[in-house]
């Protein structure tokens, strides 16, 4: 999703084949870093696949969706658009934008037959922790624990959800369902239930526990 040229050549190839029911945004990668440390080109690089990427590829199938008169574009963003955990603060903040702009589109559409969704995942039993994550700061004693906590964490294995209740969430909201938001996946329910009705203080409290080995 970082290839312009290349969303342009998909976009194309799809319209050939006809105007697409349902588009489903599930491209893209985590960087972890702390904020202080971050390499600013892979911060760049975080946005254009998980942000920029994903907007382009929609607008250039929303006209013909929106010409048509039907359709689903769904964006898969995290329950970290909702909310953020250390050292994952810039994938947290490219999937809050996300989840921003396709509110927005909603909205938009209002007044259109198409619909829009949003796919928040919590942890979910796929590779993503191992095969696409990336790390890209400079080294700094201070963040040295913390890192190495997540680090044996996300060695440990991932013990999430089936991804085959994510693939079924998906199809449901796409095809069944109607609301803009829909989760599923290892703890979703409970921390998003959490951010929204707990203190602050005690959800940041809980948070800061549950991700920091030091805590």
């Amino acid at each position: 999703m970082n290839d312009s040229a290349s969303i342009q050549r998909c976009a194309e190839q799809v319209l050939a084949e006809g105007t697409p029911d349902v588009v489903v945004h599930n491209a893209g990668y985590g960087l972890i870093s702390p904020i202080e440390t971050a390499n600013l080109d892979a911060v760049k690089d975080q946005f254009q696949a998980n942000f920029f990427g994903t907007l382009d590829l929609a607008q250039r199938l929303l006209p013909a969706m929106r010409e048509r008169g039907e359709g689903v574009q769904a964006a898969v963003t995290s329950i970290g658009g909702r909310m953020a955990f250390p050292f994952f603060g810039y994938y947290n903040a490219s999937k809050h934008a996300l989840e921003a702009a396709f509110e927005s589109l909603h909205h938009e559409l209002r007044h259109s037959p198409l619909e829009i969704r949003i796919i928040e995942p919590g942890f979910t039993q796929t590779q993503f922790a191992t095969h696409r994550m990336e790390k890209r700061y400079r080294d700094d004693p201070y963040y040295k624990p913390g890192l190495e906590g997540l680090a044996k964490r996300l060695e440990t294995g991932n013990t999430g959800t089936d991804p085959q209740v994510l693939g079924q969430l998906i199809f449901n909201a796409c095809t069944r369902k109607s609301g803009l938001r829909h989760h599923a996946g290892a703890l979703a329910g409970p921390l998003l239930w959490a951010r929204r009705w707990l203190p602050e203080k005690w959800f940041l409290n809980i948070v800061g526990k549950a991700t920091n080995p030091s805590s």
